[in-house]
């Protein structure tokens, strides 16, 4: 049960379809201590040790990103201003630029959105310290 919550809570995309990408389920977890733990008496008894879950963190069924992005689709020998990049201005902004407040928060939302561009600013504190 750890490592299926671990999938589900963890490792899984809340915003991703249930139906595409369905939840980690206890047949799930088996095969991949089956597949990752090196301790044969631990994969009997459907247990992943440390040494398990590292080789899964570190496998191809763990992408840091999706491997539909890997490949290149398009041609990219063009400069860099003939591609559209997904980016952010005044990302900490929640509201209008000069009465709006400002939230760390709107960064991660950004992120997870896709943008991969995002502008940081930095101001100086009350004793003109960063």
């Amino acid at each position: 049960p750890q490592l299926v919550d671990f999938l589900n809570q963890m490792q899984r995309d809340p915003r991703l379809n249930e139906i595409l990408h369905p939840y980690a389920n206890p047949a799930r977890s088996k095969d991949l201590i089956s597949q990752y733990e090196p301790n044969k008496y631990n994969a009997v008894r459907a247990q992943l040790s440390l040494d398990g879950f590292l080789r899964y963190l570190m496998s191809e069924d763990n992408p840091i990103m999706a491997t539909s992005k890997i490949d290149l689709a398009d041609d990219m020998d063009q400069p860099l201003a003939h591609y559209f990049i997904n980016s952010s201005h005044n990302t900490y902004l929640t509201g209008h630029q000069l009465t709006g407040k400002s939230s760390v928060e709107i960064y991660r939302q950004c992120l997870l959105a896709g943008c991969r561009c995002v502008e940081l600013d930095f101001w100086n504190g009350r004793t003109e310290e960063p």
